[in-house]
């Protein structure tokens, strides 16, 4: 049977082909994003609360990897931004479902937003998506968190023990992070504390916000770089994160 070249209308049925047509050609391709979120917490399905709709695709593959990804999507029936792709082509791609009106943003090797997070050594802690702890990470590092964010955020922290290891949220992972970037460490303790908050708020079962409280105090208890402890000297009077402006 001939592949489709056409993007099909339904997101989670579109993102499951575009996966399986990267595992056929070879090549690690990761979802992330709230998308991914969903594939990952089941409960989504059944809580109205954690409900959304998904409108865009985020992934992440290897630098190694542009042209095979560009190829791909190519093939796959999507239209390249090709002046985004010429200027930032090294870092991130940009492709258009132009019929269904939807964007396709791919990082490259790392994720350039309010915080920088290198994923080169992350791609194989899950089969479809980026890890656990990575999705919670993409969410935690937005400088100016919204309700879809923290709302993701709660499916991840309701689906998911906060552990030691890959196979649920590595706190392990995410302190040793936080540990060597005083920015990052900030932007993620507050949005912690906001996510709290949020889910006391709108009554989320207690199993979050403890979960959420057991990462702060892993976090806080992973002993500091010395940059870590260098930059925590000049504190907020220098910003600490960045705001990118979203490609259009």
């Amino acid at each position: 049977m001939s592949e489709i070249i056409t993007p099909v209308a339904d997101i989670k049925e579109e993102a499951a082909r575009i996966l399986d047509a990267a595992e056929a050609d070879g090549f690690p391709l990761r979802l992330l994003g709230g998308l991914a979120i969903y594939f990952q917490c089941s409960s989504i399905q059944s809580d109205t609360r954690l409900q959304r709709a998904y409108k865009d695709f985020d992934f992440v593959t290897l630098g190694k990897w542009g042209a095979k990804t560009k190829a791909l999507f190519t093939r796959l029936g999507y239209a390249p931004s090709q002046a985004f792709n010429a200027l930032h082509g090294y870092q991130r791609l940009l492709f258009w479902d132009t019929p269904h009106e939807r964007q396709v943003d791919i990082f490259i090797d790392r994720m350039q937003m309010c915080h920088n997070i290198d994923f080169r050594a992350r791609l194989q802690a899950d089969a479809r998506t980026l890890s656990l702890a990575d999705l919670l990470l993409t969410k935690l590092q937005i400088f100016e968190i919204n309700e879809k964010d923290l709302v993701d955020t709660m499916a991840l922290f309701l689906d998911h023990e906060v552990i030691d290891s890959d196979k649920g949220m590595n706190s392990s992972y995410i302190s040793r992070l936080a540990a060597a970037d005083w920015g990052l460490y900030k932007t993620l303790t507050i949005n912690l504390k906001k996510a709290a908050d949020f889910a006391l708020e709108k009554t989320f079962p207690e199993q979050i916000p403890t979960r959420i409280y057991r990462l702060l105090e892993a976090i806080e208890a992973q002993p500091k770089t010395l940059s870590w402890k260098t930059r925590a000297l000049v504190g907020e009077r220098v910003r600490w994160y960045e705001l990118p402006e979203e490609p259009r």
